[in-house]
């Protein structure tokens, strides 16, 4: 079958990579519509160029120039993976020899493997959080049995004081600091516990505006006290099926993070639209914002920028919106602030949690104070 030159166009033209036709010189005599998209140019600018001025987002560790006359006067194949371009986008570039109407050529096919290396990342972090899963019940058990034990004796002690000692006020406060450390060890604890082993949701349809409000309003002694100016355009309208208090507590979080970030009268804004199978509600800060490389680390257990901060705070929201289905973004630049996005589908997540949840018992609650 002979194609004529518009429907080998047309046939190119509905692939899904992205493909580049070069001469031995490294210009480039064609481009289809998928690499015009993935590489953000027109084809018009394109073609006719040097590869170097045509695909600038291509430079890195491979002269593609050079390529491209191995390619056409030794036939070399060169493969490039996950090679990163300025859009955020990820894709895997080949670079063979291919012969056209008597003419030699180099062909340069990219294809965007952008939600294949988001899944193996995701798959990775929850083999990564299996393990720490089975680690983190010895530890909590560990940990636990020792705190009860210190908390109930420092209480007895307290109880004994009485006013019979005169240092009894010194001993007092000794006592009140010893007790409200390990309260904050064992917030620690039950935090991890909740990161490794979530309890199961429990789904309904809701309103992801009502649960941002619902965070807001928790937060709102803190927001005040630091007088920071919330803005909020909450227009979704499809309900979502959720675990609303474990969505609010994912939210929390991020919020929580940006208060606590932020200067005084800072800025944080709150926005949700509904788009074709998703609803998405984005949390922005006018913060001091962070590079790439930190940025990339966000979402990993026991990862902080904060002094003092445990790292928990944002893999427990990012776990949480996983659980549903869904997945979580940043977008940050140093001294622009930062904006996480929840990308949550209506349906909710694709199957029941087979999981049951934990209990995480409490610490006995301060009787003496």
């Amino acid at each position: 079958m002979d194609l004529g030159a518009d429907a080998m166009r047309s046939l190119l033209d509905a692939l899904e990579q992205g493909i580049c036709l070069l001469d031995g010189a490294g210009v480039v005599h064609y481009v289809n519509r998928p690499l015009a998209r993935i590489l953000q140019r027109d084809a018009a600018q394109v073609v006719g160029r040097s590869v170097h001025e045509a695909l600038p987002t291509l430079h890195g560790e491979i002269d593609w120039r050079h390529a491209a006359r191995n390619a056409v006067d030794r036939g070399r194949t060169v493969r490039v993976a996950g090679h990163a371009l300025p859009s955020g986008v990820q894709v895997d570039c080949t670079l063979a020899p291919l012969e056209f109407d008597g003419e030699r050529y180099a062909l340069l096919t990219l294809e965007d493997v952008s939600e294949a290396v988001r899944l193996e990342a995701l798959q990775l972090r929850q083999a990564r959080t299996q393990a720490l899963a089975n680690l983190g019940d010895s530890i909590a058990h560990e940990i636990r049995n020792p705190l009860n034990s210190i908390h109930m004796n420092v209480q007895l002690l307290r109880e004994g004081l009485g006013n019979a000692a005169s240092d009894a006020d010194r001993l007092d406060r000794t006592a009140s600091t010893v007790q409200s450390e390990i309260k904050r060890l064992d917030r620690v604890v039950r935090d991890f516990v909740q990161y490794s082993r979530p309890p199961a949701l429990r789904l309904l349809p809701g309103s992801i505006n009502h649960v941002a409000r619902a965070a807001l309003d928790v937060l709102d002694a803190q927001i005040r006290a630091k007088r920071i100016r919330v803005e909020t355009d909450l227009q979704s309208a499809r309900p979502v099926c959720m675990d609303r208090d474990r969505l609010q507590r994912a939210i929390y979080n991020v919020l929580l993070n940006a208060i606590q970030i932020l200067p005084a009268a800072g800025r944080i804004v709150c926005r949700s639209r509904d788009e074709e199978r998703r609803c998405l509600l984005e949390i922005s800060d006018d913060g001091p914002g962070l590079d790439p490389t930190r940025s990339a680390h966000v979402f990993d257990l026991f990862y902080t920028t904060k002094p003092g901060g445990k790292g928990l705070g944002l893999p427990i929201s990012n776990r949480i919106v996983e659980e549903h289905g869904g997945r979580m973004a940043v977008a940050s630049e140093p001294g622009r602030g930062t904006t996480f996005a929840f990308f949550l589908p209506y349906e909710g997540p694709p199957a029941p949690r087979e999981q049951g949840p934990t209990s995480v018992p409490k610490l006995p609650e301060d009787q003496g104070a």
